[in-house]
């Protein structure tokens, strides 16, 4: 009786923690409410402009009175639930009024896709597809707490316009929808991965609050609760480090397909889409590199390298990559001269100084910007100052939290995601420094950490290497990847740029195929994890065992494991992390292919 007694009271424990967390997820969508109103009615606005002249006003009036309906509605809900006892906010009647709002705004966005589709005019359709693709990235952030919106409002948006895509003629349709079904793809798997990642952390958080209620007296019990509230953190920052490979894919496949567009397309009008497009990839490439690096640190993957390296070379970097952006706001931007050396690790300074220096100039509208260092006894320590907006008391803690934002109440994506100061705490930490601030409002802030001062060292400079893309026909290069979309993307470029492409997504009969088609590959790309187990590497080593062992190599990988990097390295490939732009990809195969040439 007793078992079964304690049998009733665990399943009623696991009910009502699912009635909480799936209260939790509602309340998480609904206070997103404002943000996604203002965004749906800007994105309206703007698209309702645009097409303007191209569209029957027959069809825009009635569409843009409907979404501005919707919207007041999704207003009325709001104000109704943030007003609603907190009792009464766990009732299921909030989660249902809003998918209905999710399915009706999927709708109406997915209406759009057929409405004020221009058969005549492909930078319209590209415009309307830049919307589209854009309503359904801002809701997989958005809705993914709640699974049930997400999976009903982004097909919605996008399966009409793709469809309509395909059904005209031309590859340059299908080329425009091709972002649509990765989109589409990219969406649902990580808003799917999310949503589980919510939910197990929101169980884990009733859990750890219910074992802590229940033995809040018993001190060995009240250790074990902590432990799980540990390994329930740990375990979130291990599943961002193993998603790289994951979210890393089809970003890497996104940037294929825009590069292969901007190659086909050359009207004026298209190709400022086209950079907004990849605009829009570039910064979500770097949200997700922030993520990352956070989760990386914090998981342990990120370890410093100590050596010694003189500051110079660092700070001439830091006024390269910044000058530009100061003179552009009007700013001045100093970096001081030194002879200083320091003992730590450069690649992790630099990207902690990239970070204040960023965020110096963001929030800086006039007077300047100056980086430098000084000796304190046996440790150099850097400070970055500003005339900016300045920090009051009670905020210098708080600016060093994930996602906060002074000043930016509306969330733009100008003045970033707010993860840079995080990411430089962790960083500091990292290399066994601590950073401190020091501001008040309109008064500016002085950012400063230390490192140990190192050693004089004489290290020659390194060479400056330029690279002058060339045509790549007569070109043969065996691309290897298990993903069909990176396979695709990566075939029309290179033969876009004159290259002959043999594409493979395994090892199966890849020596029969190179064989018969003639001639010696010239380069090898090749993914590092594919299907079954197999590594890019064993196919490298493969192919050149039985062809030529100097077959150059490149391996583009999503993984970020140290172990996994040092053992491509010591194999003489060269190395890509995904997502990989155009540029970069092209400018390290034409060096690839000219060390070939020098070393024959």
């Amino acid at each position: 009786m007793a078992a079964r007694t304690f049998a009733y009271e665990g399943s009623d424990k696991v009910a009502r923690r699912a009635r909480q967390v799936r209260a939790e997820q509602v309340r998480s969508v609904y206070l997103q409410s404002p943000y996604t109103t203002i965004g749906s009615l800007m994105a309206g606005a703007v698209l309702v402009g645009v097409m303007w002249g191209q569209v029957s006003p027959q069809v825009l009036i009635p569409w843009t009175i409907i979404l501005c309906a919707h919207q007041a509605l999704r207003i009325h809900h709001y104000r109704a639930y943030m007003k609603a006892p907190a009792a009464d906010q766990a009732e299921e009647k909030w989660a249902r009024r809003y998918l209905f709002a999710a399915t009706t705004a999927g709708l109406i966005w997915g209406s759009a896709g057929f409405l004020m589709f221009v058969p005549e005019s492909v930078p319209h359709q590209a415009f309307l597809s830049l919307v589209l693709y854009g309503i359904a990235m801002v809701s997989m952030s958005s809705l993914s707490a709640y699974a049930p919106a997400f999976y009903t409002l982004i097909p919605l948006t996008l399966l009409p316009f793709v469809v309509r895509m395909l059904l005209e003629p031309g590859a340059i349709h299908a080329y425009i929808a091709a972002p649509g079904v990765i989109v589409l793809i990219v969406a649902l798997g990580f808003g799917r991965n999310v949503n589980r990642l919510i939910a197990e952390t929101l169980s884990k958080r009733f859990e750890n609050l219910e074992l802590i209620e229940e033995l809040s007296q018993q001190t060995a019990i009240a250790e074990i609760a902590r432990v799980q509230a540990e390994a329930a953190n740990k375990s979130k920052t291990q599943f961002f480090a193993a998603a790289s490979h994951d979210l890393r894919q089809p970003l890497h496949a996104m940037s294929l397909f825009v590069a292969a567009l901007n190659e086909k397309v050359r009207e004026p009008e298209a190709q400022s889409l086209l950079h907004n497009i990849n605009a829009s990839i570039s910064a979500l490439e770097s949200f997700f590199d922030e993520l990352l690096d956070i989760s990386k640190i914090d998981a342990g993957v990120t370890r410093p390298e100590l050596v010694h390296f003189p500051v110079a070379a660092l700070f001439e970097r830091t006024r390269a990559n910044f000058d530009h952006d100061a003179r552009d706001k009007g700013l001045r931007f100093s970096v001081m001269d030194t002879k200083r050396f320091a003992y730590s690790d450069p690649i992790l300074l630099e990207r902690i100084l990239s970070n204040l220096v960023s965020n110096a100039i963001r929030y800086t509208s006039s007077g300047a910007v100056s980086v430098g260092c000084r000796r304190r006894g046996n440790a150099l320590r850097f400070e970055v100052r500003d005339s900016g907006v300045g920090i009051a008391a009670d905020k210098t803690e708080k600016v060093f939290d994930e996602f906060y934002q002074i000043g930016n109440p509306e969330r733009s994506r100008t003045k970033g995601m707010g993860l840079g100061l995080s990411i430089v705490r962790r960083l500091c930490a990292l290399l066994g420094s601590e950073m401190t601030l020091v501001s008040a409002p309109g008064k500016g802030s002085r950012f400063a950490f230390e490192v140990p001062l190192g050693e004089a060292t004489v290290r020659a400079p390194a060479a400056s290497i330029t690279h002058e893309p060339k045509d790549l026909s007569g070109r043969f290069i065996v691309v290897i990847d298990d993903e069909q979309a990176i396979v695709e993307g990566m075939t029309m470029l290179l033969r876009g740029w004159g290259a002959r492409v043999l594409a493979a997504r395994s090892g199966d009969d890849l020596i029969e195929e190179v064989t018969r088609a003639g001639a010696l590959p010239d380069l090898i790309m090749a993914d590092y994890q594919l299907a079954d187990g197999v590594t890019g590497i064993e196919l490298i080593k493969r192919l050149r065992d039985a062809l030529d062992p100097e077959i150059p190599a490149i391996v583009v990988t999503g993984t970020t494991v140290p172990e996994r990097i040092e053992e491509m390295r010591l194999d003489g490939c060269d190395l890509l992390i995904k997502p990989v732009s155009a540029e970069r990809l092209r400018a390290v195969i034409d060096a690839r292919l000219k060390r070939r040439v020098a070393a024959e």
